[in-house]
């Protein structure tokens, strides 16, 4: 039988509701969820929101309250299910974009509520002693890899750097279907994005199977022997410790 709380959701969630609940006060419970629900999905989807504009922004929250309502006390960690939702709402039809841009946003949002999280440097001295054939890289958990078919990097810098510059970069890509790899990460306090090549994405795919860097490095010459810039990992390894992006390298 469903007990007094779960009534009091479905009469706010639901106008058609039987249940023998005061008018007033479930409008003022209304009220408050849906004003909630905004603020809570303002600050985690701030560039859908620019996108769509307050109206449709809210409209869409309020389909996101209906078909997957909160199941915590926390807001911050509502909406996961936002991406797929909007990938699904005809009034959507004209902005084929957003539901990977949401995608981008709370991948952002997660990662700045996620735990310090620092790279295992001592490791860095198997490196020095052991074959690479014997060695993998194992990546930092909380990073987030985005392959989108949309400039999806590029969409988010209008809203947030720099309208002028990376919109005409955006409509530029768009109208010749050029999409974009992005990798979310923290290297401090701060959820950051940037872009990464083809090769880039590649290697990382490598590494998250846990092939040797031997092995991912014999499969990236494969793969991209013809290219004018040759992926180089004692290159790309610094860079990786200071964006964070790796935990440890470890033995095979």
């Amino acid at each position: 039988m469903m007990n007094e709380q779960q009534q009091l959701m479905t009469a706010i969630l639901k106008a058609d509701c039987s249940f023998d609940i005061d008018e007033k006060g479930l409008a003022v419970y209304k009220r408050n969820l849906h004003a909630n629900a905004m603020r809570a999905l303002e600050i985690s989807f701030p560039t859908v929101e620019q996108l769509l504009g307050a109206e449709l922004f809210a409209y869409c929250v309020e389909q996101l309250l209906l078909t997957s309502p909160p199941g915590s006390g926390d807001w911050g960690t509502w909406g996961r299910e936002f991406s797929a939702l909007l990938s699904q709402l005809p009034a959507l039809d004209d902005y084929p974009y957003v539901a990977d841009m949401a995608t981008l946003d709370y991948s952002l949002h997660v990662l700045n509520r996620a735990k310090d999280f620092s790279v295992e440097l001592s490791s860095m001295s198997l490196l020095a002693s052991h074959d690479l054939d014997h060695l993998r890289v194992v990546l930092n958990p909380a990073i987030n890899l985005l392959v989108s078919d949309y400039p999806i990097l590029d969409i988010y810098q209008a809203n947030h750097v720099s309208a002028m510059k990376y919109l005409t970069r955006a409509k530029l890509k768009m109208a010749e279907g050029i999409g974009q790899q992005v990798l979310v990460y923290r290297p401090q306090f701060k959820a950051k994005v940037r872009e990464h090549s083809i090769e880039e994405q590649y290697w990382f795919e490598l590494i998250s199977e846990g092939l040797s860097i031997g092995h991912a490095l014999e499969k990236m010459n494969s793969q991209f022997h013809h290219n004018d810039s040759a992926f180089l990992f004692e290159e790309w390894l610094p860079k990786a410790i200071q964006e964070n992006t790796i935990s440890r390298i470890e033995t095979i």
